[in-house]
């Protein structure tokens, strides 16, 4: 049977941090790292590679990882799309959140964001397509 992982990640320009999560119904989440990295896709590939090892090469993983529509648009989702990792960019006004005052931290974020990737608490952004890019260059090239 497959594990099912769920990776949070809350990027900035400056940093990644990301929170690897494996939600267990009827108990507490099992958290089993959050991390600061430099802002680089393979930092994450790296983390992914380290958690399967320390899990055991013998299971099987179903890992998603997901990050907040924001500044940096789709360009990290591109790169670890190339990589054979599944990932979402959630839209953050449809993330399922905790009501009430909260310290935001990117530890935090990093959380939530795996939590809501394991429960279906978000809506996801429509990534375009080359197609899609396509068809814009056409209609502005007629614009012009």
């Amino acid at each position: 049977m497959k594990r099912i992982i769920r990776i949070g990640m809350d990027v900035h320009s400056t940093n990644y941090t990301l929170c690897a999560m494996e939600p267990i119904i009827g108990e507490d989440d099992r958290i089993f790292a959050t991390i600061d990295v430099a802002p680089n896709y393979k930092n994450i590939l790296m983390f992914i590679e380290n958690l399967k090892m320390k899990l055991g090469i013998d299971n099987q993983y179903d890992i998603q990882c997901g990050y907040e529509a924001g500044c940096l648009g789709y360009s990290l989702y591109n790169q670890l799309m190339a990589a054979n990792v599944k990932c979402v960019i959630l839209a953050p006004t449809t993330m399922l959140t905790p009501q009430g005052t909260r310290v935001k931290t990117d530890a935090r974020d990093a959380k939530m964001i795996a939590q809501c990737l394991s429960y279906g608490g978000y809506h996801a952004v429509y990534v375009p397509t080359e197609e899609d890019d396509s068809v814009k260059e056409y209609i502005h090239q007629d614009e012009r």
